[in-house]
Parts: C-alpha cells; structure tokens; sequence
C-alpha cells in the first residue's frame, strides 16, 4: 500500500503526529510532526516502533505494565485507545495513542495508522510526577493548591468518577455482604 504524493502532503500538513506500522512493527512512513515529535533518532522509519517511542529491544506488549494498542488492533481490526509514557529526548511524557486499522483488501489488518496526542500539559505531569498526599489523596496542582483526586482529574480531563468499592475493601468495610 502506498500513498499518492498529494495525500502525503494533506497528511504532512497535520499538526497530529501520525506513523503507519507494518506487520513486523516497523514505522513504514510518518509525517513530519511524528519525526519532529521523535526528535532524537535521525531516521526512524525502518525501526520498529517500541524502539522508537519506548527505547527498547523487543516488543512493548512483553513488558507486563504496557498494552500495545497497534498489536491490539492487528489482532482484533478494531480501533484502539490507550495512554502510554513514552521517552523523547530524555523527557518523559504521556501520550494518548490512536491505533486504527488500514486495509487494502477491505479483509484483514494490513498496516496501523497510529496517532499521537501529548496530554502531560493536559495532566500537568511535564516532569512526570503528580504530586499526591499518602494520606488523603489530594493532587497538589502548579500553583501549589490541594485538590481532591476526582475534581483534579474532572477539571483537566473531563473524565468523570462513578464510586464503587473493590472487592478488598467491600470485605473490610461490609464483612457482613461478603455472601
């Protein structure tokens, strides 16, 4: 599959990093805010992609705490979501990942078209460290204020909260309901 030169240029114009990630996870194109974004490696396409976005030798999905949207999506054909850290320039920060789905026979999952969307501003995590209290939970913000856990992340997401209670902590605090 390739892409004609006017496509090229619509999808280089995106201020949205975008790469497209063949079967063996290599980056086969990505426009120039995915290379000005990966800043540090001079040619990134040919590499595969947990090399580039991850510093590692082998792939992402192997490490327990990280699920890998583009192998997720070549599995499935779904489009998949996820949040991940990743290292740039000695800098870590927190991307929200958009792994799509890119098909030339309209059958199985040829390649994944995979966008990036830096949300550590977005978290106030640029140094990668939310500063929480061990005791009640508040997120202490940029100008030094406490707030709750859920408002913090209401106010600089969106996402809203639904309370509920783990298993654990049903145990502990409702014994009785434990059957």
């Amino acid at each position: 599959m390739t892409l004609e030169l006017s496509e090229k240029r619509i999808i280089n114009c995106l201020s949205v990093p975008v790469q497209v990630i063949d079967r063996d996870y290599k980056i086969i194109f990505m426009n120039e805010s995915a290379r000005a974004h990966h800043g540090a490696d001079p040619e990134p396409i040919g590499k595969p992609c947990y090399a580039v976005s991850h510093g590692l030798d082998h792939p992402c999905w192997k490490n327990d705490d990280i699920e890998c949207p583009v192998k997720s999506v070549f599995e499935t054909g779904k489009r998949e979501r996820s949040f991940h850290k990743h290292r740039y320039m000695g800098q870590v920060i927190v991307e929200e990942i958009i792994a799509t789905a890119l098909r030339e026979d309209g059958e199985g999952v040829e390649l994944v078209v995979e966008e990036f969307r830096d949300v550590t501003k977005l978290l106030e995590l640029r140094e990668g460290v939310l500063p929480i209290c061990a005791n009640c939970k508040r997120i202490r913000g940029t100008e030094g204020q406490w707030h709750m856990l859920e408002a913090y992340f209401c106010h600089h997401t969106g996402a809203d909260f639904s309370h509920s209670l783990c298993p654990e902590c049903l145990k502990e605090l409702y014994p009785d309901l434990e059957e």
